[in-house]
């Protein structure tokens, strides 16, 4: 019986120091500790090209009729996002004008810095365009009868762009923001166009490779019917 006391303190004494905390209120750590993760501070943020590549504005249709829908809408609500990503991303955006009884060609990088030869961004456009929900697809489309400027038909078309493909404005042309080469390569992969007849405006569309190929604003030919 002697001995059975003090083993017994000694056990309650062992149990009781195993509860015991740390000055700061927490239990003690255990021997093998799982490694500790660092939060960062300042995490990294999200990747926009990433971001557009995940969530595509172009609808994967067969018709140019979807990409030019979302340019009409793009343009009447100043939506400079759609614009952007409307635009083709290997070969741009390019803007031709007549300046001074020459081309001017301006490729566009971000549709919100761009201004024309007025100094007008590319949103004033949105006072000129025709009410154009559907386009009318033709084998071919109209050609204005010059000086006059006179349509066969009159209305918002779209059709190949054979005639805009085969254009060779670009000698005696100032270009900006890019290279004659550069402008040739994104006038060569044009494939549908689409004119509004009242100004003669012409807009010019590219399609990525594949079935589910994706429909990207490449041109926008702001000269008029008669390319004045």
């Amino acid at each position: 019986m002697k001995y059975f006391l003090p083993v017994l303190s000694l056990g309650l004494f062992l149990t009781a120091c195993g509860d015991v905390k740390n000055p700061n209120g927490m239990p003690d750590q255990p021997t093998s500790q799982e490694p500790v993760k660092i939060i960062s501070a300042d995490p990294a943020k999200p990747d926009p090209q990433a971001a557009k590549t995940e969530n595509p504005v172009m609808p994967a249709d067969t018709s140019v009729a979807g990409a030019w829908l979302l340019l009409d809408g793009a343009l009447r609500s100043h939506d400079a996002q759609v614009l952007n990503q409307l635009m083709d991303p290997e070969y741009g955006l390019w803007v031709l004008e007549q300046a001074g009884g020459k081309p001017l060609v301006t490729r566009v990088a971000d549709v919100d810095a761009f201004r024309d030869q007025r100094q007008q961004p590319i949103f004033a456009l949105d006072k000129k365009l025709m009410t154009c929900a559907a386009p009318t697809s033709l084998p071919k489309l109209p050609v204005a009868a010059c000086p006059a400027g006179k349509f066969p038909e009159s209305g918002c078309f779209h059709g190949p762009a054979t005639a805009f493909r085969a254009l060779g404005f670009w000698p005696g042309a100032t270009v900006k923001g890019g290279t004659r080469q550069q402008g040739e390569a994104a006038q060569g992969r044009i494939v549908r166009s689409v004119l509004q007849t009242n100004t003669g405006y012409q807009f010019h569309f590219s399609k990525s490779a594949g079935s589910g190929g994706r429909w990207r604003l490449v041109f926008i030919d702001l000269r008029g019917a008669c390319g004045v």
